[in-house]
């Protein structure tokens, strides 16, 4: 599937996305708890909120809201890695490192390399044309190349690999990686052919699955995921190509 870019400017690059801190409308306490903790994750992934000590009062303050939903967030991004506790008090925005990335792939190769074998073998037919139809209706994805668009695309089939093994807890357990894996897919989204061989990727292992080939769909997801993590490590070095 081609990638297009008709949409960036002049130069190159892609068009440019609103910002995860805009202000938000009212809502109520358990809702708005969990938007600001996705927007937060957001921000952090698209950098808009910079590594170092978080600022509660000014992303309050961007997000129109008080202190009160921001405190609330703040210990699942910590779960997740991207936030730290410091010693005299408050929360940072913890570095993103090469050993990061590589340890987060070495748990989601542990997972889905497993659960894509479970999927060929006990998914269902409906499970298998999801997977295969997700492939084949994100392609405007890559042609308005929105970053954003592209995450929910790449997330959307990866949790449905996980969904089709018929065990509950792989997707359970690959949730507290998932924000590393897309602050670090961030990183890459300046290089349009990294999500287009890794789109191809993905239909190569929908194929198997709808082949209901156990070995050739986890071959396929141990191909596409150490192909994600060596690029990833590229980019965070600062070698990649656009």
């Amino acid at each position: 599937m081609a990638s297009t870019t008709d949409d960036a400017d002049p130069a190159g690059n892609p068009p440019s996305r609103g910002s995860a801190l805009e202000q938000l409308p009212p809502r109520d306490t358990t809702t708005l708890v969990r938007t600001v903790r996705d927007r937060l994750r957001l921000a952090i992934a698209f950098a808009e909120i910079p590594e170092g000590k978080l600022n509660q009062v000014q992303v309050a303050r961007q997000l129109g809201v008080s202190r009160m939903p921001i405190r609330a967030a703040i210990p699942d991004l910590v779960a997740e890695g991207l936030l730290e506790s410091l010693p005299g008090g408050g929360v940072a925005v913890r570095p993103l490192t090469e050993t990061d990335v590589r340890q987060v792939y070495e748990v989601r190769l542990a997972l889905e390399s497993r659960a894509v074998r479970n999927a060929a073998e006990h998914g269902s037919d409906r499970d298998l044309r999801r997977i295969r139809t997700i492939v084949d209706t994100h392609g405007e994805a890559f042609a308005s190349y929105d970053a954003e668009k592209l995450l929910a695309a790449d997330r959307e089939f990866h949790m449905a690999i996980l969904s089709a093994s018929r065990n509950e807890h792989y997707q359970r357990a690959i949730v507290p990686v998932w924000s590393i894996v897309e602050r670090a897919m961030v990183s890459v989204l300046h290089t349009t052919t990294v999500f287009d061989s890794a789109w191809q990727e993905h239909a190569e292992i929908a194929r198997a699955l709808q082949a209901r080939d156990a070995d050739a769909a986890e071959a396929a997801v141990r191909q596409h995921l150490g192909n994600a993590a060596e690029k990833l490590v590229t980019s965070l070095a600062g070698t990649i190509e656009a």
